[in-house]
């Protein structure tokens, strides 16, 4: 079944896809035509008061109220890894919850981002704020990643500028094989002409 089809507001398969597009498919009902009675009723009450407005004064059906997708499920309960509304307490507990009850890994992306939150916060008698201190750990992790990151953009560069002189040499000696070679021509055209060919 397709999510466009599903009516059902608190489906868990097709919750995520209604949030993301922001709409939620309801039933269609047929629009019942008016009986001959009712016709009739209301032609003899509105000839009975001919002064009164005869409009439909019904109030427009009120739709139930959503609850928030916070509101439906908690994020251990909720099994969509791309989920905005949860996302960054699944990268803080460090897990995606599974129905079965395992816990899936992160994604690198996420893996990444909780690296980066990871803070330890501790309370400055007196003052009554939090200062925030980084973890020298993955800091150290973070710039051991950085630098082999740097030695192999190095070793790289190096290779692709060796390349390049090589490269350039081979231009070169291609460039004199083709100038020697137009001399020789332009002297054998000359013979040419001279012997009247």
């Amino acid at each position: 079944m397709n999510w466009t089809d599903c009516t059902d507001d608190g489906c868990q398969i097709h919750l995520g896809e209604k949030q993301g597009s922001g709409w939620y498919p309801q039933f269609t009902r047929r629009v019942r035509k008016p009986s001959v009675a009712h016709d009739h009723d209301w032609r003899q009450e509105m000839e009975a008061n001919p002064g009164e407005d005869w409009a439909a004064q019904q109030q427009p059906r009120q739709r139930r109220a959503r609850r928030a997708h916070g509101n439906l499920t908690s994020w251990e309960h909720y099994f969509n890894d791309n989920c905005k509304e949860h996302r960054w307490q699944k990268v803080d507990a460090g897990y995606y919850p599974r129905q079965v009850g395992e816990k899936g890994t992160l994604s690198k992306h996420d893996g990444r981002e909780q690296k980066k939150r990871k803070v330890v916060r501790t309370r400055l008698g007196g003052e009554g704020c939090e200062k925030t201190v980084p973890d020298v750990e993955a800091m150290e992790t973070q710039i051991s990643d950085l630098r082999s990151q740097l030695d192999r953009a190095v070793q790289i560069i190096v290779a692709k500028d060796y390349n390049l002189e090589q490269l350039d040499k081979e231009k070169e000696k291609l460039q004199q094989a083709y100038n020697r070679t137009k001399q020789r021509m332009h002297q054998i055209r000359g013979m040419l002409w001279k012997e009247g060919v």
